[in-house]
């Protein structure tokens, strides 16, 4: 069974070319899942409250029609059965009854204090499940070792990057990274893969690279230690 949850586009999620930017998809996604979580329980804070926190570690996104403000939309999301110490879940935007976006996603469950991965059926859950999405992406990826990648900038993450966590929260990656592409104002992200590799934390300064083969760009973002943060592929097409 899908949770599913109504929205009206916020303006401020979009971006300068007038459509909901990919961190606007992520925010919205999320947000549908947060309430699901509240709604079946443990919500968020009860799992925070009881030592326990959800971090991303891959998700998967193909986004099939652009969003503009005011439009109004369903949000659907639920989990599907993981295995071992990885939690899925996957999530659909329809405008009626076209689909605008699909999504599927891999977490680990943490413990705050020991940083221990809990295993699936560890910690009591009652979130409702469903089938997989089968979208045309990889299962795994990692950024080609023959694609040059080439210093675009450092980043230092700030107060708005944050979530309660302490570090950058994994629905502000897709627009920083879209940052470092060009020539955004006439194209638009259609597919995207983000894997997540460590956490970005509060004043840290991250070195950015970016690099590009056959019209599929990739960007990673690295550490002070030398230690990946995050890799993602994106794919784009011309608005």
């Amino acid at each position: 069974m899908k949770w599913e949850e109504r929205y009206r586009i916020n303006v401020n999620d979009t971006d300068w070319s007038g459509i909901v930017s990919l961190g606007g998809i992520f925010r919205i996604m999320q947000d549908t899942a947060d309430l699901q979580m509240a709604g079946e329980r443990p919500s968020y804070d009860e799992l925070l409250a009881a030592g326990h926190s959800f971090v991303l570690s891959r998700i998967g996104v193909s986004v099939y029609a652009p969003l503009t403000a005011h439009e109004e939309i369903r949000s659907q999301t639920w989990s599907v059965a993981g295995r071992g110490v990885t939690f899925n879940r996957c999530y659909r935007l329809l405008r009626g009854d076209d689909i605008v976006a699909e999504a599927t996603s891999a977490w680990a469950l943490v413990g705050v204090e020991d940083k221990k991965l809990r295993r699936v059926g560890e910690v009591p859950m009652r979130y409702s499940e469903d089938e997989p999405l089968e979208l045309d992406l990889p299962a795994r990826f990692r950024i080609p070792a023959e694609t040059p990648m080439a210093l675009v900038g450092e980043r230092t993450v700030l107060y708005a990057d944050v979530d309660r966590n302490g570090h950058m929260n994994n629905t502000r990656y897709p627009d920083v990274f879209c940052s470092y592409l060009p020539d955004m104002r006439r194209r638009r992200v259609i597919s995207a893969i983000f894997s997540f590799q460590s956490e970005a934390p509060l004043g840290e300064t991250e070195k950015i690279y970016c690099g590009e083969d056959d019209g599929t760009y990739y960007v990673r973002s690295v550490r002070p230690s030398g230690a990946v943060n995050a890799e993602a592929e994106l794919l784009l097409e011309a608005l």
